[in-house]
């Protein structure tokens, strides 16, 4: 029988569970948001009506979360007619819920009483969830009552701390050769390399499961010396030490391997004579104290892994559970835990030029001075990082990067720090002992809803691949969203707006006219298509003729924008204003006397 999971998860939580960013008064609490009840005011409603107010609740430990219903303050005019769910292990690293099709918007409801279910697309595994109203009532407030549905959520974790800790299992005995093995596993980075996993199979063949550089790389290994240059056979993922759980599966059919991160899946052939997965090593140790059963000599490894495993699943064998019952297939090395310690880092996402983080002024004595520490990650070969006044020299300091540098006014030091990782940074002014306050900047984060990104470059700070994605390009502004296709290559970012006509298409004549014409729509608005190429740093279209018998510039022209366009006679590869083509810019036209292959007047195609 298959196992539901839809049982009520916050009627039965003490009014300790709740919190929220404001409340109206005593009787309007957060622990009155509890479906169909009408005591106190009869819901939770915040003291300002506003998109920087939330809801939270504490489910008391991760469980299993597969739908969220919402109501309105009871027999009032008070209730959300959209929201965003952000879910959480801690209560300080939060994520957003995204559906499928990239939407993070929810729902909400029309009246104060009516119950409207939401079913996710994808269940959610989190100890919190926070509620976020995005629009409410024009006639009332921002009034709530919630329930979300779901049912435990099993878990075995184990944690590795990046040194000599390490697991070896033994899984031959008892284990029929099949043609197909999978193993299953979650897992949740505190670095950004690592080994996660390394199977051995026949003739010294072997596959390894690493991190590097925030992607998981599926490696194929020959030979058992790690002077041995692998074999990269997929890589998938990016980001993925953010500190949130990520799932992967492996799966051979054969000679054939499917691996999965999240909701990616690539499938990639294997070497036929690699038929078994008969050793599976955990977090090899650099000094060779893991040993294979195949060849009995240490594997060793560049990079172990520093962060949680949960739920390891090798052909339904559950290893975690194995190596915490201290079975014999199993040898434990270094410091190996069973629980997974969550890091008190949050990480603050900027995603333009109008995002900043402002921190109160502190009062330094005259023997004080400033001490900051961060660390930060960007693609972007530009911008400001931090600033502030000198309290004794006078004067204000400013922390940038410039040409993937890092600057101090004059000073420079490190390269290439736009490369999307970590980089620590300390900076220190002081004249004898420090005195003054300490800021915690988790105090400070408001959650600052946005149900789309404004740009792709956005998105993929966040971790995504290439796709789709709803685009806004000015917030809440008037400008509506777009979907557009996000190229999310290593170094640029592309946002791809697509028209009405990408293939080649024969002009017909126009009626009455003695010109032919075709006209190319654009999916966004003119007003979109401004302001994506304002906030870009470079914009590109081309337009291309083919012709035969067919004199070119300027009898050939297009028409075209901004504003309400004008005649343009230049074609791809060419300038603007210049009536050239490529070929007259390249001087390779079939006819160096023309800038243009069609003003030969050929009977060829050009």
């Amino acid at each position: 029988t298959l196992h539901v999971c839809d049982s009520p998860l916050v009627s039965s939580l003490p009014p300790s569970s709740f919190r929220s960013s404001s409340q109206l008064s005593t009787s309007h609490a957060p622990g009155f948001a509890k479906l169909n009840r009408r005591d106190g005011a009869g819901g939770w409603s915040p003291l300002v009506s506003d998109r920087y107010q939330w809801l939270e609740v504490d489910l008391g430990e991760r469980t299993k979360i597969t739908a969220v219903a919402t109501q309105g303050r009871y027999g009032s005019s008070d209730w959300l007619t959209s929201y965003l769910l952000m879910f959480s292990d801690t209560g300080h690293n939060w994520r957003q819920y995204r559906q499928e099709d990239s939407i993070g918007s929810f729902p909400g409801n029309s009246n104060a009483d009516s119950v409207v279910h939401y079913k996710l697309q994808q269940p959610a595994i989190a100890r919190f969830i926070r509620l976020i109203p995005l629009d409410w009532n024009p006639n009332g407030r921002i009034g709530l009552r919630l329930e979300t549905y779901g049912c435990p959520y099993t878990s075995d974790v184990v944690s590795f701390d990046g040194g000599s800790s390490g697991l070896l299992y033994w899984l031959t005995s008892g284990l029929k050769r099949t043609s197909r093995d999978v193993v299953t596993l979650k897992f949740k980075a505190l670095r950004n390399s690592g080994t996660l996993l390394q199977a051995e199979g026949q003739e010294g063949l072997s596959l390894g499961l690493e991190l590097e550089r925030g992607k998981l790389l599926l490696l194929l290994r020959q030979g058992r010396t790690s002077s041995t240059e692998p074999q990269r056979l997929v890589s998938l993922g990016s980001l993925l030490d953010d500190q949130h759980w990520h799932h992967v599966a492996v799966e051979r059919r054969g000679s054939h391997l499917n691996l999965t991160v999240d909701k990616h899946t690539e499938r990639v052939q294997i070497p036929a004579d690699f038929i078994y997965l008969c050793v599976i090593v955990f977090i090899q140790l650099s000094l060779g104290a893991v040993q294979s059963e195949v060849s009995q000599k240490p594997v060793t490894s560049k990079k172990n892994f520093n962060g949680c495993l949960e739920n390891l699943q090798y052909n339904g064998h559950n290893l975690i559970e194995l190596a915490k019952n201290k079975k014999q297939q199993v040898t434990i090395s270094g410091n190996v835990t069973f629980s997974c310690a969550e890091p008190v880092s949050v990480a603050v996402t900027f995603t333009g030029p109008e995002s900043f983080l402002q921190l109160p002024g502190t009062t330094v004595s005259s023997s004080g001075g400033v001490s900051i520490g961060f660390q930060f990650r960007t693609w972007n070969k530009a911008g400001l990082l931090v600033t502030f006044e000198l309290p004794q020299q006078g004067g204000v300091t400013w922390l940038y990067l410039n040409e993937a540098r890092l600057r101090l006014q004059i000073h420079k030091s490190g390269v290439a720090l736009n490369d999307g990782q970590w980089h620590s940074v300390e900076l220190n002014s002081r004249r004898g002992p420090p005195m003054g306050q300490h800021v915690d900047v988790v105090d400070l984060i408001i959650f600052l809803p946005a149900v789309y990104e404004q740009s792709c470059e956005a998105y993929k700070h966040k971790g995504n691949t290439s796709g789709h994605f709803y685009i806004d390009v000015d917030g809440s502004g008037p400008i509506k969203p777009q979907l557009v296709y996000c190229n999310m290559t290593e170094e640029n970012t592309w946002m791809v707006i697509q028209h009405n006509n990408t293939e080649l298409t024969r002009l017909r004549p126009s009626p009455g006219v003695n010109q032919y014409s075709i006209h190319f729509d654009y999916l966004s608005e003119e007003e979109q298509l401004l302001a994506v190429i304002k906030q870009s740093e470079h914009c590109e279209q081309e337009l291309s003729y083919h012709c035969k018998k067919s004199q070119g510039s300027p009898l050939s022209w297009w028409f075209g924008g901004p504003g309400t366009g004008r005649v343009q006679t230049y074609w791809g590869g060419a300038q603007p204003g210049s009536q050239q083509c490529a070929c007259g810019l390249q001087g390779d036209c079939v006819d160096l006397q023309h800038y243009c292959n069609c003003d030969a007047d050929r009977m060829e195609w050009y």
